[in-house]
């Protein structure tokens, strides 16, 4: 089995309360996710069992488009005529909801929707689990690979510094 190098929007995180009701407050999870995502892009609900963290619908229909267009303008593959449609289809859309359905058909690589579990570390100890649902523009074959969380940071480090687009707070990479 392989995995496949993705890369993409950040659009919701589900967390089940008892990954760190015992240890912090979910105030405090809000700090601590803070420093791996611009928090601010994301409105909050909580219910008994589990925080949830969804993208505000209006960073997605104002930004997405252009966040997209920009890192497809990075990719040299001779897939113009592709992205082009993507891009067209998307700003054809009127919800977060609208867009999330399009990712969900998985016509295309440069755009679908994926469900990555991760594990991040709060108060420098403890580690939770952490549902990460992402709206992919990159997918890249199949790849075995090790010990590569160094370099994801770093790339995704280096999209959101060179982004013009606060969505890019969301911006997630994955080996999946």
């Amino acid at each position: 089995m392989g995995q496949y190098l993705q890369a993409g929007i950040c659009y919701q995180l589900v967390i089940r309360k008892r990954e760190f009701a015992d240890v912090i407050t979910t105030e405090q999870l809000c700090e601590e996710l803070n420093k791996e995502f611009d928090i601010s892009l994301f409105d909050v609900e909580e219910t008994d069992e589990h925080v949830r963290f969804l993208i505000k619908e209006a960073v997605v229909l104002e930004q997405l488009h252009d966040f997209m267009q920009q890192q497809f303008s990075l990719y040299d593959g001779g897939y113009v005529d592709i992205f082009e449609s993507i891009l067209s289809k998307i700003s054809q859309k009127k919800s977060l909801t609208e867009i999330i359905d399009f990712a969900k058909e998985k016509k295309s690589r440069f755009f679908n929707e994926t469900d990555v579990y991760q594990h991040f570390t709060v108060l420098s100890w403890k580690s939770i689990g952490v549902k990460v649902s992402l709206l992919t523009f990159l997918c890249e074959g199949k790849i075995l690979m090790e010990c590569y969380g160094d370099f994801l940071q770093y790339l995704e480090k280096l999209v959101r510094s060179n982004s013009k687009q606060t969505i890019a707070g969301a911006f997630r990479a994955f080996i999946d």
